[in-house]
């Protein structure tokens, strides 16, 4: 893939889960930021979209590129790790696919999910079974 750096225009944030006690004793989730990056979104024309993913699994994600760094690599397997995306997107995603370039002066493509969106849950419909047993 051809990248340059102007393509790199937003900045985002590597986050990853702590936790904070507070003085009642009562225990918190924090968001500990460990780095900011630049990074630029990627579009995948309809073909591409369809026969790689289905419509479902499309819904809450969002592609970037961004330079290569072996955290986004860890962040994949980790659920703890988060990326913080600005306006007009300034929702939180976790890392759901990864395509790493290690060449010098590569750029990883990265598939977000949204943190709680739909595509994120499962629907588990329980079927009611009504009988009449006389």
């Amino acid at each position: 893939m051809k990248m340059t750096l102007s393509r790199l225009r937003y900045k985002a944030s590597l986050n990853k889960l702590g936790y904070e006690e507070l003085p009642n004793g009562n225990v918190i989730d924090t968001n500990e930021k460990l780095f900011d990056f630049w990074f630029g979104y990627y579009k995948q024309s309809l073909s591409q979209s369809v026969s790689s993913n289905a419509f479902d699994y499309l819904k809450d994600k969002v592609t970037i590129i961004a330079r290569h760094d072996d955290r986004f690599v860890t962040a994949m397997n980790d659920q703890n790790y988060t990326i913080t995306l600005p306006s007009p997107n300034a929702n939180t995603y976790n890392v759901t696919l990864i395509n790493p370039d290690y060449e010098l002066n590569g750029y990883d493509t990265i598939v977000l999910s949204l943190v709680g969106g739909s595509s994120d849950t499962t629907n588990n419909s329980s079927t009611t079974n009504t009988s009449n047993n006389d």
